[in-house]
């Protein structure tokens, strides 16, 4: 059987020798033998893989040799997963957003609702984090309009799934799901449903991460330049690139921590654009947890295609 797979080639690797973990997704790997994958030889310098799709963990084992590396991918074992797993069985509750109005896609109805590649894009993550160990419950945090879109999961899905209503703005919307977390739940989970593609991976290195740190999110470092500009649009200054972070969801904290961060806000009434911002207004510290680019949020037509491009890609369609 051959493998093709896509790879963006862009960080350094080192020249001694090193053990490296990535995540690698498709739809046809659903074994955890070990699965023969051709060695990959790439050039020591300048040289990154990106595998942009949820799935099994592959090992990567660097090989210096004449100036190349040759990488040599296989399937981790379950027991290793298991030894190295922080975060329990049944101990996390997942706030999944849906209440949003998605103006800027120009649609007819929410754009989480919209189909991606025949299927509701809200239900692609809905399906991720149902299949974690470690995940107990899904509240879904929807108009109830929508209601019925998840209710036709509940008998495919091995977690239970509660419903909340939305608020006028984010943070009411999390608020609102927070009431409804299951009171031994040790780490709540928040993530947009409009972000379809979030990996395994991903999820339980912050999940990992929000539990080691009592607060962690998804993030990926900022490409394009950033100029701070004034209210007339004239360049006041450039921003440190090497300092500057895109966020994402999941965004992971402690039940006690986000409990204590809303009684703040709220009493200060306070406005937060993100999740682990009302954790800073405690004065803790949020650690970032390096996700992909893959990892978008579907806000446009132009994402929508985006979304479509990257899953026929990971299905070998493209």
């Amino acid at each position: 059987m051959a493998i093709i797979l896509p790879v963006d080639l862009s960080f350094p690797l080192p020249s001694a020798a090193t053990s490296l973990i990535f995540s690698f997704s498709c739809s046809i790997f659903q074994s955890n033998r070990r699965i023969p994958v051709k060695s990959i030889p790439v050039s020591l310098s300048n040289s990154n893989f990106t595998f942009p799709f949820p799935g099994p963990k592959f090992d990567f084992r660097e090989k210096g040799r004449s100036g190349r590396s040759r990488i040599t991918p296989y399937c981790a074992e379950n027991s290793d997963k298991e030894k190295s797993r922080i975060v329990k069985e049944k101990s996390v509750s997942v706030i999944l957003l849906a209440g949003g109005k998605g103006k800027r896609m120009g649609a007819s109805m929410p754009k989480q609702y919209l189909p991606l590649l025949g299927q509701p894009i809200a239900l692609y993550s809905l399906y991720t984090f149902s299949r974690l160990i470690q995940v107990k419950e899904i509240i879904v945090v929807c108009d109830p309009s929508y209601k019925d879109i998840f209710e036709g999961t509940k008998g495919k899905l091995c977690v239970e799934v509660k419903f909340t209503l939305p608020g006028k703005e984010r943070q009411d919307s999390v608020y609102s799901g927070l009431q409804a977390v299951d009171s031994s739940s040790e780490l709540v989970c928040i993530h947009d449903s409009a972000r379809p593609l979030v990996s395994t991976g991903d999820i339980e290195k912050v999940l990992k991460d929000g539990w080691l740190n009592g607060a962690a999110v998804l993030g990926v470092p900022v490409k394009a330049t950033i100029k701070e500009a004034n209210s007339q649009s004239f360049v006041v200054r450039t921003l440190d690139r090497k300092k500057l972070w895109e966020m994402q969801t999941p965004q992971v904290i402690k039940p006690d921590l986000l409990n204590k961060g809303f009684e703040l806000v709220n009493r200060g009434g306070l406005e937060v654009t993100d999740d682990v911002s009302i954790v800073e207004h405690l004065k803790h510290p949020v650690y970032i947890t390096e996700g992909s680019y893959t990892n978008i949020k579907v806000t446009t037509p132009d994402d929508l295609l985006l979304a479509e491009r990257i899953m026929s890609l990971s299905t070998g369609d493209g």
